[in-house]
């Protein structure tokens, strides 16, 4: 294992009815609240905006709405929120909704506390010193934002979608209410569902480490347990034992937690996925099993080995030779995609544009070098092209 530190600050606070303790824990923070969150008509109408805003008010805590955030969050949507923080000059910031929810608001966190140009975090260019402290209260579990310092962000004026990281970022108080997500619809569900599994095979898959059991294990079982919560809601979408154990898992999958020792990630899952969102608006976790089959076939012959472990960790494959298994195993995870109703190529995903691989594959590789990886990994444009083409 790699040297490492890890700190999680984040106070978690785990349970059905829960969403009712958000107004006193506001309230540790202040008199003011900027409340972060969805299409306003959706909320209100999905209930959770007014227990929060009701909760925030028992407890002397005003609340300044900004709404609209969009899957795929944009750093132009976001300039509003920024500039309303920075004229109300909110104690806290609360992220009600899922990852994109969370991300902006953590955008606007640090955001409020800066005079140059936003975009300036993304590009490293400017260092994160400070933010409005944020408490989470996650509505779609996928992400793992509640409980990282990671936020991603879409520039629509430049076309590229980027990720930028400090523990700075990192939320204050989450609350994990799992009946905040018994009305969400098993399309979304298997969204979140592909976008934890991308999580954990991301660092399963390309870490260097001969000997890694408890890092492995964490993974297949978490793996494992995605997939049989998603059996149980496709019997009954408000199951809510399945609703709840997803999004515990869903909180740790990118904790930065089972992680640590690996070294550097490689994270070519997410690098090709951002782009498909970056130019196709494509959902996250739609992005991620599109991307999750393509890497995987592209790095076949490498990580046989590794491939030939997941398939019989993880959906049971007892063939003896490894090439086999591997496949049998790539194989199983496309089917159990196909189950649940998510792509598994470009144009399942609605990529059908001649130009498609051509224009992301550029992108693609910038993202990769953003994030350090390129050269450690050897990805060039073409590595790029060759990764979408076994994504088509």
């Amino acid at each position: 294992m790699y040297s490492f530190e890890f700190s999680m600050p984040t106070k978690i606070i785990f349970g059905a009815g829960e969403t009712k303790k958000i107004g006193s824990l506001a309230a540790e923070f202040g008199k003011k609240a900027l409340l972060v969150t969805y299409d306003e008509a959706f909320v209100k109408e999905m209930g959770f905006y007014n227990t929060v805003v009701q909760r925030c008010r028992e407890a002397g805590v005003a609340v300044i709405d900004f709404f609209g955030v969009k899957s795929n969050p944009t750093a132009e949507h976001a300039a509003k929120g920024i500039k309303i923080a920075k004229e109300q000059n909110p104690d806290v910031i609360i992220a009600l909704g899922g990852g994109s929810v969370m991300d902006t608001a953590k955008f606007i966190g640090i955001a409020a506390k800066y005079d140059g140009d936003p975009w300036d975090f993304p590009l490293g260019k400017a260092p994160i010193l400070s933010t409005i402290p944020i408490v989470a209260v996650v509505t779609i579990p996928a992400t793992s934002s509640e409980l990282n310092g990671t936020a991603v962000i879409t520039n629509e004026t430049l076309r590229r979608k980027d990720g930028f990281a400090n523990p700075i970022m990192k939320p204050k108080a989450c609350i994990l209410d799992p009946e905040l997500t018994y009305t969400i619809p098993l399309k979304q569900t298997a969204y979140s569902a592909a976008d934890i599994i991308s999580h954990l095979l991301e660092h399963y898959l390309g870490h260097q480490l001969e000997f890694a059991p408890y890092q492995d294990h964490f993974c297949e079982g978490g793996i494992r347990s995605v997939m049989e919560c998603m059996d149980r809601l496709l019997e009954n979408s408000q199951d809510p034992d399945a609703r709840a154990v997803m999004m515990w898992q869903a909180a740790f999958a990118w904790s930065g937690y089972y992680d640590c020792g690996f070294g550097l990630p490689n994270s070519i899952i997410h690098i090709l996925g951002h782009s498909l969102s970056n130019f196709y608006n494509t959902p996250h976790g739609a992005a991620m099993s599109v991307t999750i089959l393509g890497s995987m076939k592209y790095y076949l012959k490498e990580r046989t080995k590794k491939y030939a472990d997941f398939a019989r960790e993880v959906f049971g494959i007892r063939e003896q030779d490894d090439m086999i298994a591997a496949c049998a195993g790539i194989a199983a995870m496309e089917a159990w995609f196909k189950k649940i109703g998510m792509p598994t190529t470009l144009a399942e995903a609605g990529i059908t544009d001649e130009d498609a691989i051509e224009k992301m594959a550029p992108d693609a590789l910038a993202t990769a070098y953003s994030w350090g990886e390129a050269e450690a990994y050897g990805y060039t444009e073409e590595v790029m092209k060759r990764m979408f083409e076994y994504c088509a």
